[in-house]
């Protein structure tokens, strides 16, 4: 069996032209790039801004009453797992799945690193 040689790649300069594609090299090519990521930015006050703020409301009222004081870190953490349970499954799930989520969330924040050492961060406060 005769093994022939792939086919000679072809070097970019050997390619040809796209129509109405400049090159940009140099500056021109940094001015280029700033225009596209300006163009591909999301506006002020967009949905993704929206949707940031309105999640952040959905907990900020718990996190001024556990700087007042009126709650305490695990009862903080508690009423965030409620109002997760409540958003993703409904008020109405079966209580089953309820606990297996929670227990499945209480689980995460003990495992994660990052969020036990936030747990723990509170715990000090």
């Amino acid at each position: 069996m005769k093994i022939s040689r792939p086919p000679q790649a072809q070097s970019p300069a050997s390619l040809p032209k796209t129509p109405g594609i400049n090159a940009a090299k140099g500056k021109g090519f940094a001015a280029h790039l700033h225009r596209a990521e300006r163009a591909s930015a999301p506006a002020a006050g967009g949905p993704q801004k929206a949707t940031a703020a309105r999640k952040a409301a959905a907990v900020a009222d718990i996190g001024a009453e556990l700087q007042a004081g009126k709650l305490t870190p695990q009862g903080a953490i508690d009423k965030v797992i409620e109002r997760v349970l409540d958003r993703q499954l409904g008020k109405t799930a079966a209580p089953a799945l309820r606990a297996q989520l929670a227990a499945a969330l209480r689980e995460t924040l003990a495992d994660d690193p990052l969020l036990s050492a936030k747990v723990r961060a509170m715990h000090q406060e």
